[in-house]
C-alpha cells in the first residue's frame, strides 16, 4: 500500500514501489552496491557533535531511538568493525524515504543501507516520456535525500552528504557521524513527514501570513538555491498568460496525454479522470486531454489569491535538481508543521518559453524549476 502523503501531482502510480528486507537491509526501490562507489561532486556535513551518549533501549528490546548497535570484533588486533545499522533505523530511514514526493508516485531511487552509509541513486529505468530529461525524476530524489537526512538526524546522529553526479544520474551517500541532537527545526520538519500531503483543490479564503511566508521561503534557501514569491499583480497576470499557454500546449500533445492515462492514484483512480475536476493552478499543473482548462485572467485572480512561490536553483546541472528537491521539501514540510496545505507542480516548466519566461517577468537569477503553492484547507 502506498503510505499516506507519499504521492502529489509529481504523485501517482501505475504500480506500488514498496521496501523489501534484502540481507537485513530495508531497500527501497532496487538494490544498488556500495562495493566499490566513488562518490564525486560535494559534501556537507549536519548537525554539530555534541558530548553526549546516544539513546539506549531498555533491556532486551528496541527503542525508537534504534541506538541498539551491532558491533563485530576482530580477534587478536583490538580493532573493530564500523558499527551497522540497527533495525529500528533501518525501519525509520526506510519509512522517511518512501513518503518523499515523486514524479507520478514512481519513487525513482533506490536506496542502499550498508554500514554506517546509506547510499541513494537515481533509477534510470523509471524515466518518463514527459521528463526527458530527468528533472522531475532529480528534484524527486532530492525530496527523498532530504527526508534521508532528517530521518538521520532525528535518530540522534550527525550526517555527512555527498552528492555525485555521473551520466547526468545523480547520487548522494549520507554517512553518519558522531552523537548529535536535532535542531529544533529538524526535529519539526521530521515530525511532519508522515502528515505531508498534497492538496489540489482550492484553498480557504484565509491568506497566509507575512511571517509563515518568511518561514517558507527561508526553509527553501539553500546551497545554490532558493525560492521568489509571486506578488505583484502585474506578475500575476504575466505568470497566469504563460501557465495557460503551456496547459493548452500540454493538452494538445498526444504522446503526454497517452503517458497520462497509463497512471492511477495512490487510491485506484485514473489520473486522467481526476485531472477532469482540478480547477485553477492544480488544473494548469496536470493537464489531460478532457481537463477543463482555465485562460490566463482566472489564473491571474487565482495567483493573486493564493501564496505561490517559485523554486530554483543558481545552476541547471544534474546535482542543482538534486538541491532543488531538498529546497521543495524543507518548504512543504515547514508548511505542514504550520498547518498549510500544499501542492506542486513542474509540467509548465517544460515548455522552454514558460520556463525562462518566468524567471525574466519576475526578474530573479534562479532557474526555475517547481512552482508550489500554499494555503489553508477548506473546512
Amino acid at each position: 500500500m502506498t503510505p499516506p502523503g507519499a504521492g502529489d501531482e509529481m504523485g501517482h502510480t501505475r504500480r506500488p514501489r514498496p521496501g523489501r528486507i534484502e540481507r537485513g537491509v530495508r531497500v527501497v526501490g532496487t538494490l544498488a552496491p556500495v562495493r566499490g562507489a566513488r562518490w564525486q561532486g560535494v559534501s556537507e556535513s549536519v548537525g554539530a557533535p555534541c558530548a553526549r551518549r546516544p539513546r539506549r533501549p531498555a533491556q532486551g528490546g528496541s527503542s525508537r531511538g534504534g541506538n541498539r548497535l551491532s558491533v563485530a570484533q576482530v580477534v587478536g588486533t583490538g580493532a573493530r568493525a564500523p558499527v551497522e545499522w540497527s533495525p529500528v533505523e533501518i525501519e525509520e530511514i526506510g519509512e522517511a524515504v518512501s513518503r518523499a514526493p515523486s514524479v507520478h508516485n514512481s519513487r525513482p531511487w533506490s536506496l542502499t543501507l550498508e554500514r554506517r552509509t546509506a547510499v541513494l541513486r537515481e533509477d534510470p529505468a523509471m524515466r518518463m516520456q514527459h521528463d526527458p530529461e530527468g528533472r522531475d525524476q532529480r528534484i524527486s530524489c532530492g525530496a527523498a535525500l532530504m527526508n534521508m537526512v532528517l530521518a538521520v538526524r532525528s535518530l540522534g546522529w550527525s550526517a555527512k552528504v555527498e552528492l555525485g553526479a555521473s551520466g547526468g544520474l545523480v547520487s548522494a551517500a549520507v554517512t553518519v557521524g558522531e552523537p548529535a541532537d536535532p535542531s529544533p527545526r529538524e526535529a519539526t520538519w521530521a515530525r511532519a513527514i508522515p502528515q505531508r500531503r498534497s492538496h489540489r483543490q482550492p484553498f480557504s479564503d484565509r491568506p497566509v501570513p507575512e511571517l509563515l511566508r518568511e518561514k517558507i521561503w527561508d526553509a527553501a534557501a539553500g546551497t545554490r538555491c532558493g525560492g521568489r514569491w509571486i506578488n505583484a499583480d502585474a506578475e500575476a497576470a504575466e505568470v497566469g498568460g504563460m501557465l495557460s499557454r503551456s496547459a493548452t500546449a500540454f493538452q494538445a500533445d498526444a504522446g503526454y496525454t497517452r503517458e497520462l492515462a497509463e497512471w492511477a492514484t495512490p487510491e485506484g483512480k485514473r489520473l486522467r479522470t481526476e485531472s477532469e475536476g482540478l480547477r485553477g493552478l492544480a488544473a494548469a499543473g496536470l493537464t489531460a486531454m478532457t481537463t477543463s482548462l482555465p485562460d490566463g485572467s482566472v489564473l491571474a485572480r487565482v495567483l493573486r489569491e493564493e501564496a505561490v512561490l517559485l523554486v530554483g536553483t543558481r545552476g541547471d546541472r544534474a546535482i542543482d535538481h538534486l538541491r532543488a528537491g531538498q529546497a521543495v521539501e524543507r518548504a512543504w514540510l515547514e508548511a505542514t508543521s504550520s498547518g498549510l496545505s500544499v501542492s506542486m507542480m513542474t509540467q509548465p516548466l517544460h515548455v522552454g518559453e514558460v520556463r525562462t519566461g518566468l524567471a525574466d517577468r519576475l526578474g530573479t537569477s534562479l532557474i526555475p524549476q517547481v512552482i508550489m503553492r500554499f494555503g489553508y484547507p477548506k473546512s
